[in-house]
C-alpha cells in the first residue's frame, strides 16, 4: 500500500511548500495552516535555521514537516531546500513569518506546473494593516537602489529581486548552482536565472506586515554590502564588460575635465578590455550551445 502522506505518493503533481524560519514561534503555526488550507494536497516543509525558540515545535504541532538547517545564514537553507525537495514537480518557498498570503499563489504555482515558468516571483506589494506599514520607506528605497544595480550591472532579472515569494520548478531546482551563505541569496537565484537562461514569470502578489512579536533578521548594512558584492561578483561572472565599461567611462570623464594623457590612455585600455571580454563571453556562450 502506498503512504499517502508523501508527496510522490499522492495523485496529482508533487508540490511542497518550503518555510525557512528562524525564530518565527509567534507566526509559524498560522503561516503553516494558512498554506495547510490553501493547498490541502501539498506537503509543508518547514526548514529551522538553529531557532532559539519553540517555532519548529508549533510548526510540527501543525503537522509540518520539520528540516533542521545547522549552518547559520539564508543561503544555506535555500541550499538545503533545493537538495531535499529536488524530485518534486514544484517548491514553493515563502517566508514564515506572515507576510505573504497564501491565497495569492495560484498565477505563480500554475506557471511552473503548466510548464510556462522555471521560476515564477511574487513582485510585492506593500499592504497596510491597523496602521502598520509593511515596508518602511528605507527599506522600500534600499530595494530600489538595489534592483537598479543588478539591471545595470547584469541584466533585467525580476522587478522584485529581493522578493522571498517563490515557485521554483524540477528544471530550476537542477540547473541553479547556489553559493550564497545569507540574504544575498535571492540576488543570486535572479543571476542564475539570467546566466542560464531560465523562463521567469512575475505577478503581484500582497505583502503584508510581518506578524505580531517576529522581527526581521536582515541587517540593512551587513546585508546590503553582501548583496552589492552578489550584484557584482554575478556581473563578473555573467556581463563582465559591463563594469568595465562603468570604469573606462569614469576614466574618460576624468581625462575630459584634466586633460590628463595617462587617464584618457587608461581609458582606452579599459574600453578595449570591455570589448575583449564580451568577445569571450559570446564566444564561449555559442561553443556550448546557450546562443539559440
Amino acid at each position: 500500500m502506498e503512504d499517502e502522506s508523501q508527496p510522490n505518493a499522492r495523485s496529482g503533481p508533487a508540490v511542497s511548500v518550503a518555510i525557512p524560519c528562524y525564530n518565527e514561534e509567534a507566526a509559524i503555526a498560522s503561516v503553516v495552516d494558512e498554506w495547510r488550507r490553501e493547498l490541502p494536497g501539498a506537503e509543508i516543509v518547514v526548514f529551522d535555521n538553529n531557532s532559539t525558540d519553540a517555532g519548529s515545535c508549533r510548526a510540527a504541532e501543525r503537522g509540518a514537516r520539520v528540516v533542521p538547517v545547522p549552518r547559520q545564514g539564508k543561503g544555506w537553507v535555500v541550499r538545503r531546500i533545493f537538495d531535499e525537495l529536488a524530485d518534486r514537480d514544484a517548491v514553493v518557498m515563502i517566508d514564515g513569518d506572515g507576510t505573504y498570503p497564501a491565497s495569492a499563489v495560484g498565477p505563480l504555482l500554475g506557471a511552473v506546473l503548466e510548464g510556462r515558468a522555471d521560476m515564477a516571483v511574487g513582485i510585492r506589494r506593500p499592504v497596510s494593516e491597523a496602521g502598520r506599514p509593511a515596508m518602511s520607506p528605507v527599506r522600500g528605497l534600499g530595494n530600489l537602489l538595489i534592483g537598479s544595480a543588478f539591471h545595470l550591472l547584469v541584466g533585467p532579472g525580476t522587478s522584485d529581486l529581493l522578493s522571498g515569494y517563490r515557485v521554483f520548478s524540477p528544471r530550476a531546482m537542477r540547473t541553479m548552482c547556489l553559493r550564497s551563505e545569507g540574504f544575498e541569496i535571492e540576488t543570486e537565484l535572479a543571476g542564475e536565472a539570467v546566466g542560464r537562461g531560465l523562463r521567469v514569470f512575475e505577478a503581484e502578489v500582497p505583502y503584508r506586515p510581518r506578524a505580531a512579536g517576529t522581527s526581521s533578521k536582515l541587517r540593512a548594512l551587513r546585508d546590503g554590502l553582501r548583496i552589492l558584492a552578489m550584484i557584482l561578483r554575478l556581473s563578473l561572472r555573467l556581463r563582465p564588460w559591463r563594469p568595465l565599461l562603468l570604469v573606462s567611462a569614469a576614466l574618460a570623464a576624468v581625462a575630459a575635465g584634466t586633460g590628463d594623457d595617462v587617464a584618457w590612455a587608461a581609458a582606452v585600455i579599459v574600453f578595449l578590455a570591455a570589448v575583449l571580454s564580451a568577445a569571450v563571453v559570446l564566444a564561449r556562450r555559442e561553443a556550448i550551445g546557450e546562443v539559440r
